[in-house]
């Protein structure tokens, strides 16, 4: 019997495979047998991400030739609003307030590719109410499209209507955000449009996941509430969210909320799911009995500690991720005050920082005294790194270099119920340039990092525990558990998994 060979599988396999990939893997393949270059090679450009205007004449003429045309084997589109520029701010002669220009001239181009991309999942497009307005097409075709899973329409007007009442995708996952506007009179128009795309978008039944984007929309009239509900909605995203919609009213069944750029109040029944996730900027209060989260996760550094820990009672979480400082008398204070704030906390994911500049000896091991009195079973924590030679920042003393280089080994010395412990010298570096906005989160993880992983076990006949490795694939399984499983399991987590 000849041996089982990549080549040797069957074209319906072989196709199947293919369809996984893409970019360079899907060139990988492609490479590996002529066989199974036919399979692979429409996956090496299923994505395209359109940066400039070079870009979009390259990108229509690559997918529009061929028979069949390439498009036909696309899968995903971006046009950025960089596309559209044709004076750059740094050119603008108003040096005080300068503003990029854009034209649309090449619309048409963009027209042309959706039409001949009948497949795609995924469309992304900035400055949607322009592109609607100069080549209608656009709007006609993405609403012809039947695969559609994730729609993406920034900066959208009363044009994007027709197209959401005519889409025969039945997106699961949609990102709106309306055009900017300055004055009232534009604010209360624009408004009506979100109530109007709210109520278009109700008969969206496998819609799960809703980004609004509402920054744009400067004091909206204290009149517009919404009506409609939205009970398929499980994940809810919002950029500066406004009163004008109640959260608990339109969408009755979130379990997951993301507040990303101003704080908010928060009104749920406790008649409503309990959230699996609440990610905030900053919570002022729920203005509702003690209502639990499972995951709190904070997005930034708390302006003042009574309404960060004002919250974390309200949210009673069994997880919490956050950014913090060590060093401080008051985050100390904190440290020790928590595991009455929150008793049923089970886990967290720490991003820790220094404020002093100036260090007592045994600053470090006064942050691992104060958690003596936690119930953790699961700690993910990034270290804070020492000053670097050319920093304003004294340098630390020995003691307290050597205690963060032990940080695991003291910290599951000192916590009794402690099963798990990941630990991160650094932050994983971003593959981006850091702007203003990394002190937010775009995603729950506060402590993205390159982990070592330890299972915390007991030495028979001895008070210590020891630390044995684990590997990040049987950490991130860990991390999973938490994450999906409620406190009870949690709490016994030795029995309920296992890795």
């Amino acid at each position: 019997m000849s041996p089982l060979t990549l080549a040797s599988l069957n074209g319906d396999v072989l196709a199947e495979l293919a369809s996984y990939l893409s970019g360079w893997d899907a060139l990988n393949l492609a490479l590996t047998a002529r066989r199974i270059y036919d399979f692979a090679v429409h996956r090496i450009a299923v994505t395209f991400i359109c940066r400039n205007r070079t870009d979009l004449v390259r990108i229509h003429h690559h997918l529009l030739s061929g028979s069949p045309k390439r498009a036909v084997y696309l899968r995903s589109l971006t046009i950025l609003a960089s596309t559209f520029i044709e004076r750059p701010w740094q050119e603008d002669p108003n040096w005080i307030f300068p503003k990029n220009t854009y034209e649309y001239s090449q619309a048409g181009l963009i027209g042309d590719v959706l039409e001949h991309s009948p497949n795609l999942s995924h469309v992304l497009l900035e400055h949607t109410a322009p592109l609607l307005q100069h080549d209608p097409r656009v709007g006609s075709a993405i609403a012809a499209m039947h695969k559609l899973v994730r729609l993406e329409l920034r900066d959208v007007d009363t044009n994007v209507l027709p197209l959401l009442a005519q889409l025969h995708s039945r997106p699961r996952v949609l990102h709106l955000s309306p055009v900017k506007v300055e004055s009232s009179a534009d604010a209360k128009r624009v408004f009506a449009l979100v109530h109007e795309t709210l109520a278009a978008i109700s008969a969206f039944n496998d819609l799960h996941a809703l980004d609004l984007d509402l920054k744009n929309i400067p004091s909206p009239p204290q009149s517009l509430i919404s009506s409609v509900s939205l009970p398929q909605i499980r994940h809810l995203s919002v950029h500066w969210w406004h009163a004008q919609i109640d959260v608990a009213q339109v969408f009755p069944n979130l379990e997951v909320y993301e507040q990303h750029v101003n704080s908010t109040l928060l009104k749920r029944s406790a008649q409503q799911p309990q959230l699996r996730r609440l990610s905030v900027a900053e919570m002022q209060t729920f203005e509702a009995a003690r209502y639990p989260v499972h995951l709190l996760h904070f997005r930034r550094y708390p302006r003042e500690l009574r309404s960060f820990r004002r919250t974390i009672y309200e949210a009673n979480p069994v997880g919490i991720a956050l950014h913090c400082f060590i060093d401080t008398p008051g985050w100390l204070k904190y440290w020790q005050q928590l595991p009455r704030m929150a008793p049923r906390l089970r886990f967290m994911d720490v991003h820790c920082h220094t404020w002093e500049r100036r260090h007592e000896q045994g600053w470090v091991n006064d942050f691992v005294q104060s958690l003596r009195r936690y119930s953790l079973v699961c700690l993910r924590i990034v270290a804070p790194p020492p000053p670097t030679p050319d920093s304003l920042d004294a340098p630390w003393h020995e003691d307290d270099i050597q205690t963060l280089a032990e940080l695991p080994d003291r910290i599951a010395q000192v916590i009794p119920t402690l099963r798990y412990i990941a630990w991160a010298a650094r932050r994983r570096v971003l593959r981006t340039q850091p702007d203003d906005y990394a002190w937010y989160e775009n995603e729950y993880d506060c402590a993205a990092a390159e982990y070592t992983w330890y299972q915390v076990e007991k030495i028979e006949g001895e008070s210590a525990k020891s630390l044995k490795p684990i590997s990040a694939s049987e950490g991130e399984r860990v991390r999973r558990f938490l994450l999906e499983s409620d406190l009870e399991a949690i709490t016994d987590m030795d029995a309920n998994l296992r890795l």
